[in-house]
């Protein structure tokens, strides 16, 4: 980021730029399968982000004409996808879900790409096999066999707030798999794109907690064990993925209609990771 920029009002292109990069970063903050810290990576502006959520006013001083548009951008892309996700929810249909799964293994093996970029150790492997492991041994026991289908409440919004501040400040985390497991992530969606500030408010309240708590933290355990961090994330991801995959069907046909939608969403992610790949900027 060049000085000018940031003390000076970027062009009207720039600014519009920035805006459906913010859309984009907030629409990827609640899809399935798509992380808004992975966006914020690939468009620059990770690093800013995590200095903005540890230390806001410092960071809007130096960073003014940076924040503004990303901001605005993410209001209006968690907002308007919130929307579309509520529409797809809208019947009780395997379809969407397994859009999100095909989405969420597609990310894996740019996550194993990441993981691996330093080398693997053998604490790597473990750490892998091991948040594999726990987090689907706790799901199990948390499920019994089936999808969770709890009521959403102010605590449990607040709860679901800290869960997606995660997959913001933990670049490759998509914490909405978790929240659909429980049976959240629909009634959430619904409430967002419906502006219901009684679940907005405490989901924001939420983001906010892990910012403050987290962002820094985070941040450090990135730089300092980037290994370790990243091959946890890769456990997690597919544990939390394998669970909720839909297990009952109305015919065969409906059952390979959904493996096929599974397989587009698997590409698109595909695809994307190439495109990132594309615009990153050198330094990143």
């Amino acid at each position: 980021m060049q000085e000018k920029e940031k003390l000076s009002a970027p062009s009207s292109g720039m600014f519009l730029m920035r805006v459906i990069q913010g859309a984009l970063i907030g629409g990827g903050a609640i899809l399935p399968g798509i992380s808004g810290g992975v966006l914020s990576v690939v468009f620059g502006i990770y690093r800013p982000m995590m200095e903005f959520l540890s230390h806001p006013i410092r960071a809007l001083k130096k960073n003014l004409w940076l924040f503004v548009p990303i901001l605005i951008g993410v209001a209006i892309g968690f907002v308007g996808f919130a929307k579309l996700i509520d529409l797809l929810f809208a019947t009780d249909s395997p379809y969407p879900i397994s859009l999100f799964v095909g989405l969420i293994f597609g990310t894996v093996p740019m996550l194993w790409r990441t993981a691996g970029r330093e080398g693997r150790k053998r604490a790597d492997w473990l750490t892998v096999y091991g948040s594999f492991t726990v987090l689907l041994v706790l799901l199990y026991a948390l499920s019994s066999g089936s999808t969770l289908s709890i009521a959403l409440t102010l605590p449990l919004s607040f709860v679901s707030g800290i869960v997606w501040g995660f997959s913001l400040v933990v670049p490759g985390l998509s914490s909405s798999s978790i929240l659909l497991f429980m049976g959240l992530y629909e009634q959430i969606m619904a409430a967002v794109g419906n502006l219901d500030f009684s679940v907005i408010a405490p989901l924001l309240l939420g983001i906010v907690a892990v910012a403050v708590l987290f962002a820094r933290l985070i941040d450090m355990l990135f730089e300092k064990h980037h290994g370790i961090a990243s091959h946890a994330i890769v456990g997690l991801v597919i544990a939390s993925t394998l669970m909720i995959i839909p297990r009952t069907y109305e015919s065969a046909w409906q059952a390979l209609a959904c493996l096929l939608i599974a397989a587009v969403g698997f590409v698109l992610a595909m695809y994307m990771d190439r495109w990132g790949e594309k615009i990153k900027p050198k330094e990143m």
